[in-house]
């Protein structure tokens, strides 16, 4: 079977059945052969298409992954290592700096701003309102057997062993928690039933994952979420891992976290590797495979230049930065990077229009397809992160320049291309016209849309000043302001009439807020 195909404006070329074909065997066979002619034919399209293995590994950052610049020490990974060697590495992917939220991006192709999911406790259920990936596959009947193995982590708590069926997934098996308390001693979750098992999870993650993609006869999608390298941190089996005979007990592992934390990321790619070597030759050439990390490293184990603040949780790169990694049937970016912007939210478009389907933007998602064949190309100009607890808040960037604004205390403002570590906050100091410009700029692009209605015209003829935490606004007609945070919130709204009017910004919460009337805009801090 030819299992190549071409990727190219946004969607995969399928095969299609000629007219004149078409034509001749309706002049020679039977009204009932039709059907068994366009059956056939559908069933040829079907096994063309790829299979597709979206594997997420568990707070794995940039730092520990090879071939990524960040971090001194590196997990043993020879599969991965093949796969970009195969494929395309993404260098600049943000996810959320938490598990459930960046799940929630990618099963949704929608921030945490719309979905509520935020955190990774109490704010970590998926609406069921909300159309997930496997619903959507579904729904428009792309032909895919779909499937989630492993960690779910999106049912909120305490979780409802029924939740992922509920929300559309044809199969699902694993942990529906964020973590278990022992990687030998904890409850499998299969299609609403649970049971406890002592089946070390990450091998039983993978059994699983193998014994579902045995049983299926059409085109597949198996999203496969390992909880390793995440907390308790402990040493796999010895065959999994390339750290050495190191002792297994809680205070040499205290000691010194980092190499447990290796091996179990090194038993992500042995796992990887078994999967892989289960499909035939004609399955593994037509199946792409997808490798990313949920969210930065932990901060016991997260390496430099990264500082332990700037880990998972944070809105800092430590805490969002994420490899990302694409080989396998028309990706021709074969051992190349790609430099352009990604976020976790793109995976929804990006698998859709891997089915064949084509859907080149979906709310918060942009489809990467493009980008497997074609150098030197953007799909998104900018980068958003939301994390809802401790040092909560929204993260901005473009190209070059990134904004952090707490909900609480003083916005942080950082040249990536200058500073990609993070060490120096720009507004530390005086900005220069350049900086100053290239910050309206960020918030003005890259902040979320707000929606203005088509009646809410905003008068053109305003002026503004701010004094002692007073906007003065003059209006030559009556007309309309917003004032936007950083993120692109409505924070205030209202409509004025014509002359002076003081707006007082003392009940916003400190931060930074972009001051809108008309085609001027202004940017401003509330202390």
């Amino acid at each position: 079977m030819n299992t190549s195909f071409n990727l190219h404006n946004n969607a995969i070329d399928r095969p299609t059945i000629e007219p004149n074909c078409a034509t001749a065997v309706h002049g020679s066979m039977s009204n009932i052969a039709l059907p068994v002619l366009f059956f056939l034919a559908a069933a040829l399209a079907r096994a063309q298409q790829p299979n597709i293995l979206l594997v997420i590994a568990d707070d794995v950052g940039l730092d520990p992954v090879p071939n990524y610049m960040p971090g001194p020490v590196k997990a043993t990974m020879p599969n991965l290592e093949a796969l970009m060697a195969e494929g395309l590495t993404f260098d600049n992917v943000w996810a959320d700096p938490l598990c459930s939220p960046t799940r929630s991006t990618i099963i949704t192709g929608r921030y945490g701003y719309y979905t509520g999911v935020l955190n990774a406790g109490t704010a970590s259920l998926l609406p069921s309102t909300e159309t997930t990936l496997h619903r959507y596959l579904t729904d428009i009947g792309s032909g895919y057997a779909s499937c989630i193995i492993g960690k779910w982590h999106l049912g909120g708590q305490p979780p409802d062993p029924a939740y992922p069926g509920i929300m559309g997934v044809p199969h699902y098996a694993g942990l529906l928690s964020g973590a278990a308390t022992s990687y030998t001693n904890w409850n499998l979750t299969i299609n609403g039933t649970t049971t406890p098992t002592t089946e070390y999870i990450t091998t039983s993650f993978t059994d699983m994952a193998i014994d579902w993609i045995d049983q299926q006869s059409t085109p597949w999608f198996c999203w496969l979420a390992y909880t390793a390298p995440h907390t308790p941190l402990h040493l796999p089996p010895t065959n999994m891992h390339s750290q050495g005979a190191l002792p297994a007990d809680q205070a040499s592992i205290n000691a010194d976290p980092l190499p447990y934390y290796l091996a179990m990321l090194e038993s992500v790619d042995f796992e990887l590797g078994r999967v892989l070597d289960s499909l035939t030759p004609e399955q593994r050439a037509n199946t792409i495979v997808i490798f990313i990390g949920d969210n930065g490293t932990d901060t016991e184990v997260i390496q430099l230049p990264y500082t332990p603040f700037h880990c998972k949780g944070t809105l800092y790169e430590g805490g969002v930065r994420v490899p990302l990694v694409f080989a396998g049937p028309g990706i021709s970016r074969m051992s190349e990077r790609e430099p352009a912007l990604v976020n976790s939210s793109d995976l929804f478009a990006t698998i859709v229009e891997l089915t064949g389907n084509t859907l080149p933007s979906y709310f918060d998602s942009r489809s990467l397809v493009p980008l497997l064949t074609q150098p030197d190309l953007a799909v998104r100009e900018c980068l958003y992160a939301e994390v809802l607890g401790n040092g909560d808040g929204h993260a901005i960037r473009d190209t070059r320049y990134k904004l952090i604004t707490p909900n609480s205390g003083t916005p942080r403002f950082y040249d990536l291309l200058l500073d990609p570590w993070e060490a120096t906050d720009l507004f530390g100091g005086t900005l220069t016209s350049e900086q100053s410009n290239a910050l309206d700029a960020l918030i003005g692009n890259c902040s979320i849309t707000t929606t203005v209605s088509e009646d809410d015209d905003i008068d053109d003829h305003c002026t503004y000043d701010v004094t002692s935490g007073m906007i003065t606004i003059q209006l030559s007609t009556a007309g309309r302001y917003t004032v936007l945070d950083a993120a692109g919130r409505m924070a205030l709204v209202g409509s004025l009439g014509q002359g002076q009017h003081m707006l007082d910004t003392a009940p916003l919460p400190a931060g930074m807020y972009l001051f809108q009337c008309g085609a001027l805009r202004m940017r401003f801090v509330a202390q």
